[in-house]
């Protein structure tokens, strides 16, 4: 009996260990960094950031981003990660901007995304002339 549990534990050490292996990298973390340029973000204007698997389905996201940015200034934003996306799924999806303008707004902007893995490699996404306004709510990158 003694013999038997042991080999089924060996067996379940197997398994597992050979799952994660198999998953790779997870995603531990998201940062993004917008430099406003020319035009600001007006206070009450609101911008949601999303990463999204190759599948196009939310990983990480934070939702809400109000407040003033004013012309030559930086915000950083941490995204909330979503479950457990492993880097394979995470390298071929796509960042999502959704602007929600109180009012006519105009906002330009440069942005640096980095997210960053259980294997402490990273995946950084760099935006440069990116505009947001009433008429134009949605912005997607490709990773």
């Amino acid at each position: 009996m003694k013999t038997i549990m042991s080999c089924l534990a060996l067996v379940a050490l197997v398994v597992f260990t050979s799952a994660a292996f198999a998953q790779g990298p997870t995603l531990t973390s998201v940062e993004a960094k917008f430099d406003t340029t020319t035009d600001n973000k007006n206070g009450d204007s609101e911008l949601d950031v999303y990463v999204r698997n190759k599948d196009e389905q939310e990983v990480a996201k934070s939702e809400g981003n109000e407040g003033v940015w004013d012309k030559h200034s930086s915000h950083s934003v941490t995204l909330q990660i979503e479950g457990t996306p492993s880097k394979a799924e995470v390298a071929k999806g796509s960042i999502l901007l959704t602007f929600h303008p109180h009012r006519a707004d105009e906002w330009k902007f440069n942005y640096k995304i980095t997210l960053t893995f259980s294997d402490r490699s990273s995946i950084t996404k760099e935006l440069f002339g990116g505009v947001l306004t009433q008429y134009k709510i949605i912005r997607t990158d490709p990773l």
